[in-house]
C-alpha cells in the first residue's frame, strides 16, 4: 500500500510538471497570437486620435514615443509584456496602470461571479437530478418548459423588465453598485445595500446558467442510472438517494469537472450585457469599452490573463478527475 501511495504521488509529481511546461509554451503562443492580431488589425494609433481629437502631429510623435509603439514589433511585444508584469504598463485612455485598473474591475466583478456561479450550480444540479429520475413526470415537463423559455429569451429582455418591476412596485434603485447617498450611512446599512443591488444581476446572470447545465445534469443522469452497476445497487437494497447521489452523480460529473475549468475566465468576460444594464463596474464592461476606445493595453492584458485563467482552470480539472473517477489514472 506505501509502494502505490508513492507511487501515485511520484506520477502526480511528474504530471505537474510536465503539464506545467506544456501550459506554459501554451501561454506564450497565445500570448504572441493574440498581440499580433490586435496590433495587425486595420488602422494604426496615428488613424485614432488617442487621448483627444486635438492631438497635434508633434503630439502624436510623443504619444507613439512613450507608448514604444516606433518601434519594431518584436520589441513592442517584449516591452509590453515587460511593463505588463512589472506593473508599469499605461491604458492610452487615462494613462492609468493598467493592472491597477484591473485590479479594481475585478473587484467589483468577483462578487457578481461568486454569487451567480453559486446560485447556477447550487440550483441545476437538483433540478436536473430531480427531472432524470422523475422522467416524464410534472416536474420534468415543468422543468423542461421554462428551460427552454430562459434559454431563448435573452437575458436583457428579463432584465429590463425585472427593473422597471421593482422600481414601480417597491420604489427601490436598482442601478449601479449602492444607491445614491448612501455614502454617509453605517456599515450595515452600506452593506445590506450593496448585497440588494448584487442580487438581482446576478440572479439574471445565472438564469441562462441554470437553465443550460440543469439540461446537461439531466441528460447525463438519464444515461448514468440505466447502467447495470445502478440496477446492481438498487437490487442490493439501498436506498434511493444513495443510489443516485453517491453512485449515480458521481459518475455523471466527468464532463462537469471539464466544464469547471471553463468557468474561470468568467471573471475576465463577466457579462457584458447585465453588467452594461446594471451599470456595474466589472471586467466585462471595462473590456467592451477598451474595444470600443481601441486601449490595445487594457485589451491585451485582459485576453492574457483570460488565458491564464483558462490554462488554470483545466489543470484543476485534470486533477479533479482522478477525484471524481479513481479509475483515471494520470
Amino acid at each position: 500500500m506505501r509502494n502505490f501511495i508513492e507511487c501515485i504521488n511520484l506520477n502526480m509529481f511528474f504530471f505537474t510538471i510536465r503539464s506545467f511546461f506544456q501550459k506554459l509554451v501554451t501561454l506564450l503562443f497565445i500570448s504572441i497570437i493574440s498581440f499580433l492580431v490586435v496590433y495587425l488589425a486595420p488602422g494604426e494609433p496615428s488613424q485614432i486620435d488617442p487621448l483627444n481629437p486635438k492631438f497635434t502631429p508633434d503630439d502624436l510623435v510623443k504619444f507613439r514615443q512613450e507608448f514604444n509603439l516606433d518601434k519594431p514589433l518584436h520589441v513592442q511585444y517584449y516591452l509590453f509584456y515587460k511593463n505588463l508584469f512589472i506593473g508599469e504598463l499605461k491604458s492610452w485612455k487615462d494613462n492609468q496602470p493598467v493592472l491597477g485598473k484591473i485590479h479594481e474591475r475585478f473587484l467589483n466583478s468577483l462578487w457578481l461571479f461568486i454569487v451567480g456561479t453559486l446560485i447556477t450550480w447550487c440550483l441545476s444540479f437538483p433540478v436536473g437530478i430531480g427531472a432524470a429520475i422523475k422522467r416524464g413526470s410534472v416536474f420534468d415537463r415543468t422543468t423542461t418548459f421554462f428551460a427552454y423559455v430562459l434559454i431563448s429569451i435573452p437575458s436583457f429582455f428579463f432584465a429590463y423588465i425585472i427593473i422597471i418591476f421593482v422600481v414601480q412596485t417597491f420604489n427601490i434603485p436598482v442601478i449601479g453598485m449602492q444607491t445614491f447617498g448612501m455614502a454617509q450611512a453605517g456599515e450595515l446599512y452600506r452593506a445590506m445595500d450593496r448585497i440588494w443591488h448584487l442580487v438581482i444581476p446576478s440572479i439574471l446572470g445565472a438564469l441562462g446558467g441554470i437553465a443550460l447545465l440543469s439540461r446537461y445534469v439531466r441528460a447525463q443522469m438519464l444515461e448514468v442510472i440505466h447502467q447495470d452497476y445502478i440496477r446492481t445497487a438498487r437490487a442490493k437494497g439501498l436506498s434511493s438517494d444513495r443510489v443516485y447521489y453517491r453512485h449515480g452523480l458521481r459518475n455523471a460529473l466527468l464532463p462537469f469537472v471539464t466544464m469547471f475549468g471553463l468557468i474561470l475566465p468568467g471573471l475576465i468576460g463577466g457579462s457584458v450585457i447585465i453588467e452594461s444594464i446594471f451599470a456595474w463596474p466589472g471586467m466585462g464592461r471595462m473590456g467592451y469599452e477598451a474595444i470600443i476606445a481601441r486601449d490595445y493595453p487594457i485589451i491585451i492584458a485582459l485576453n492574457f490573463i483570460a488565458a491564464v485563467l483558462t490554462l488554470i482552470g483545466t489543470f484543476i480539472s485534470d486533477l479533479l478527475y482522478m477525484v471524481v473517477d479513481p479509475r483515471i489514472r494520470l
